[in-house]
């Protein structure tokens, strides 16, 4: 499993793929590399977000928990860390 560092190095490695390669075949396996370390990255740094999304999940948003910011903070966790790790700067 990559690390954060790791995927911010395939980021970057993959931008300057496209730039010598452009968007075909050739930049294909950087761009797979690219895919799975953010993947795993926001799978595991929002994992507690996950977990309660998908208790509420599995009781029908029936828990007294469960409110539509249970989804928000999933969904910002995910955004904020994908953001984070794809911006080339």
């Amino acid at each position: 499993m990559a690390s954060v560092v790791d995927t911010r190095v395939a980021v970057r490695t993959y931008a300057a793929a496209l730039k010598e390669k452009g968007h075909g075949e050739a930049s294909a396996a950087e761009r797979k590399v690219v895919v799975n370390g953010v993947a795993n990255a926001v799978s595991t740094e929002c994992a507690a977000y996950t977990a309660d999304f998908f208790a509420c999940f599995q009781h029908r948003f029936a828990l007294s928990s469960c409110t539509d910011a249970t989804v928000a903070k999933m969904l910002k966790c995910q955004q904020q860390l994908s953001g984070q790790l794809l911006s080339t700067q």
